[in-house]
């Protein structure tokens, strides 16, 4: 009877963890996309884009660590993931932001590169309550 109890309890805490990852990416992706709407103050459609965009990328850091913690790859293997994964939304993203937009992004990222405002790194912590 314990044993049915304790598969059942893991059942369950599994398929909680699954949906918080989901709205994990979900916040994640609103909490970047709100931040860099702040300084690039993009169109309605391009806010949509970049949330899309956000989205996506949040989900798959998540598919990432779900593998480290299954042990399919290394940490290692993960760091490099996550770094291509940034540097497709980076791509994708200043692919849709007008010149002056785009010069608002690059002032930004430089401010981030040099220990100014990194809306990246802080949002995770945010979001997780750290």
């Amino acid at each position: 009877m314990k044993k049915i109890f304790l598969l059942i309890t893991l059942v369950l805490f599994l398929g909680v963890a699954k949906a918080q990852s989901q709205a994990t990416a979900e916040q994640r992706a609103t909490a970047i996309t709100e931040r860099m709407h702040k300084y690039a103050n993009f169109t309605p459609e391009q806010k949509s884009q970049v949330y899309a965009i956000n989205l996506d990328v949040a989900q798959r850091m998540i598919q990432v660590q779900n593998q480290v913690q299954a042990g399919s790859i290394t940490k290692e293997q993960a760091r490099q993931q996550r770094k291509n994964l940034n540097e497709e939304r980076e791509t994708r993203i200043v692919a849709i932001l007008t010149p002056q937009q785009r010069a608002m992004y690059e002032r930004k990222k430089q401010r981030r590169m040099n220990g100014g405002d990194n809306f990246e790194a802080t949002t995770p912590r945010m979001i997780r309550g750290r």
